[in-house]
């Protein structure tokens, strides 16, 4: 299991980013859930990445279960601490220095972390891989029918 390095990781995140600063855009509340929502359960979607992953090639892996995609209830746990973020950035002047601040502490322990996982990742047991790395192959089962048998009771006429 290759784990992503920093620099990949941050070149999808500013994928999402710009994502997030388009629905900032829609009108009042409605900006505020889409961007919530989607820095929450953004991992959940299209097998474990969010559009900036999927972009980039990466995917959000289990620690103990590499194989297994993600859900939203991880995908949530695994970004609190950047919603939290977000939230903190609306708060005129404190929140201009606790968001940041926020934001630094999740990056200083993805540096810190072998696996480079951050405090969101430790809270769900995640981490992010390259996408290559992780091919879950899907259980096909084929039903073939069994073929009749040639005499069986058939009344052959010759020409």
């Amino acid at each position: 299991m290759q784990k992503a390095d920093l620099t990949t990781r941050a070149v999808a995140g500013f994928i999402d980013l710009l994502l997030v600063i388009a629905m900032a855009r829609l009108p009042d509340v409605m900006g505020f859930l889409a961007v919530t929502g989607y820095l929450l359960v953004r991992d959940g979607l299209f097998h474990s990445q969010s559009v900036g992953k999927k972009v980039i090639g990466l995917h959000v892996a289990f620690t103990d279960d590499p194989g297994k995609f993600v859900s939203y209830r991880e995908s949530i746990i695994r970004n609190i601490p950047l919603a939290v973020a977000y939230l903190l950035f609306l708060l005129p002047y404190a929140g201009w220095v606790l968001g940041p601040l926020a934001l630094g502490v999740e990056a200083l322990t993805a540096m810190g972390d072998e696996r480079g996982m951050r405090i969101g990742d430790l809270l769900a047991r995640t981490y992010t891989v390259q996408a290559d790395a992780v091919v879950p192959v899907p259980a096909i089962e084929v039903a073939v029918a069994p073929e009749p048998a040639a005499d069986a009771g058939v009344n052959e006429t010759a020409p």
